[in-house]
């Protein structure tokens, strides 16, 4: 995400509905790469292939924000290496897969 794209952060939360006027409300710019990443040298990014965690709110084309410094835990939500193909899923304790970090934010694009 470098290039130095920066999106505006607005001071006042926004409320589902119809937009009220923001103008003159702008805090410093955001740059999402910094607000997400906690830990740059162990965070890496997966693009998700495919529908089947719609329950989690993460479709086709979702782009997911890894840190493997983080130990998963039992029901978190995990990226893990299974037969040779990454795979994302809830977290159990036993499970043959080897994990390769805890997912720490899902990106999506409307």
């Amino acid at each position: 995400m470098g290039g130095g794209h920066l999106l505006i952060l607005f001071s006042d939360s926004v409320s589902a509905g119809f937009p009220s006027a923001a103008e003159g409300y702008e805090d410093e710019p955001l740059n999402l790469h910094n607000w997400i990443v906690r830990n740059p040298a162990a965070t890496f990014f997966f693009r998700v292939s495919g529908d089947v965690l719609c329950d989690e709110h993460i479709r086709d084309g979702s782009l997911l924000v890894v840190d493997r410094s983080i130990e998963p835990s039992r029901g978190r939500l995990v990226v893990a290496e299974e037969e040779g193909r990454f795979i994302v899923a809830r977290h159990r304790v036993g499970c043959e897969a080897r994990v390769c970090g805890v997912v720490i934010a899902v990106v999506i694009r409307f």
